[in-house]
């Protein structure tokens, strides 16, 4: 008689698993906002431009992981990807100062010393410089991609390869997962890169 509730009970355990990891994965699927909303949202608030932007799924809502930067504040931004909340906001400044030296020691700074800040105030200068020269937006970087592709975008970068500025994007589409590389001056799409999603 105990034999006959066994197999009903197991189903039973079953279907609530399923369910349950059903709701889970609809709660963190896609989020409310577009990657072009969250972008805006971001440069908009902190009068930046975004590096980088990321969706991610892993937690119980969507959320996306932003890097910007302007002349003098890089910030590292995590928004609610259903809200547009700022879940977490961490700033650095762009500007290099001599660690560890003493305000009246670093007024008497050898050369060299003096040469090192130099160099190192000039790395984020020519990231800035060949951002000047870029004539496609992130947005339209967007547009071109998903045009090709099709799919949602999951991760946009700006980069530089053999000294070319171009926009790094990864999407998501129904088969398996892509990554288009576009020329940042004229639009042109440099490489499309396709990993099938195994079944």
């Amino acid at each position: 008689m105990k034999k006959k509730w066994i197999i009903p009970a197991a189903i039973a355990v079953l279907v609530a698993a399923v369910f349950g990891i059903y709701q889970m994965q609809a709660s963190a699927g896609e989020p409310e906002m577009t990657i072009d909303q969250a972008r805006q949202q971001a440069e908009k608030q902190y009068n930046a431009t975004v590096t980088e932007i990321e969706l991610d799924r892993s937690g119980s809502e969507p959320r996306y992981d932003i890097d910007l930067e302007n002349n003098e504040t890089q910030y590292d931004l995590t928004l609610n990807g259903n809200t547009g909340e700022v879940i977490s906001l961490k700033e650095s400044s762009t500007q290099k100062t001599l660690p560890g030296k003493d305000p009246k020691d670093q007024s008497q700074a050898s050369a060299d010393d003096q040469q090192q800040s130099d160099n190192q105030k000039t790395a984020p200068s020519q990231k800035q410089a060949s951002q000047a020269e870029v004539k496609i937006t992130m947005d339209e970087a967007v547009n071109i991609a998903t045009d090709e592709v099709g799919g949602t975008v999951t991760n946009a970068e700006f980069d530089e390869e053999d000294g070319l500025p171009v926009y790094e994007l990864e999407l998501e589409t129904a088969d398996d997962e892509a990554e288009v590389v576009i020329n940042a001056q004229s639009g042109e799409i440099v490489t499309i890169t396709y990993d099938k999603e195994d079944d």
